[in-house]
């Protein structure tokens, strides 16, 4: 068994071996954990920029009257 990632980031396997359910399981076990590491990493990037204080940011200016 081959794993391979096609065009739309989606994973595939060939082979024409068996794989028994343990496999399987590893497998979704490790896709729900990417998932859920790349849910945090956008969750703390949104946090970055919302702690970010306009003063700091260099792309942010702040206009005064």
């Amino acid at each position: 068994m081959l794993e391979q990632i096609d065009h739309r980031g989606k994973r595939f396997t060939t082979g024409n071996e068996d794989v028994d359910d343990a496999t399987v399981a590893c497998y979704h076990r490790v896709e729900a954990l990417e998932r859920q590491t790349e849910r945090e990493i956008r969750e703390l990037e949104r946090a970055k920029a919302v702690a970010d204080p306009a003063g700091e940011s260099s792309d942010v200016e702040v206009l005064e009257r």
